[in-house]
């Protein structure tokens, strides 16, 4: 599991458990634990952080060698 958290302009913080997360320079799309999607332009963002960061290896299962 993912969780992003994002710190919006106007101070509130929100947190979010995802199954994928994709970010670029204007958007940040994230598929929820629930199965819906969430769209967040990054206008409205202070700042926001993914945990495990991107470039962490992932734990993988030794069956199908995929991350858990």
């Amino acid at each position: 599991m993912i969780k992003v958290s994002v710190r919006w302009f106007d101070g509130y913080f929100e947190s979010f458990e995802c199954s994928e997360v994709r970010f670029g320079d204007s958007l940040l799309w994230m598929r929820l634990k629930n199965g819906t999607n969430r769209h967040i332009p990054l206008t409205h963002v202070r700042w926001y952080s993914v945990t495990p960061e991107s470039h962490e290896p992932q734990p993988c299962t030794i069956e199908s060698g995929r991350p858990v």
